[in-house]
């Protein structure tokens, strides 16, 4: 699985790390090293937005959030693309 960041100066060493170990957790749907995770991140006013994309051979799925908090908004994206992976 391949982690590509649009985030600029938003991307924190701390952030990327919490990012990319909690989405280890899709690889046990077997996405495949081809599996591809676009992570948009963007300030708004006083919240930060997040857009995760997921493209593979078999799913081109899409979370997004807003809130006050990045890493709640990690959580909030990564439990949606779960929910879609599941129902597919």
């Amino acid at each position: 699985m391949t982690i590509n960041y649009h985030c600029g100066e938003l991307l924190s060493p701390a952030l990327k790390s919490m990012a990319e170990k909690k989405l280890a957790k899709l690889e046990k749907y077997g996405l495949g090293e081809e599996a591809v995770i676009d992570i948009h991140m963007a300030k708004e006013g006083k919240n930060f937005a997040m857009k995760l994309q997921l493209q593979s051979k078999e799913h081109n799925l899409l979370a997004k959030s807003s809130s006050s908090d990045m890493y709640k908004n990690i959580d909030d994206c990564l439990d949606k693309l779960i929910s879609q992976l599941k129902k597919k």
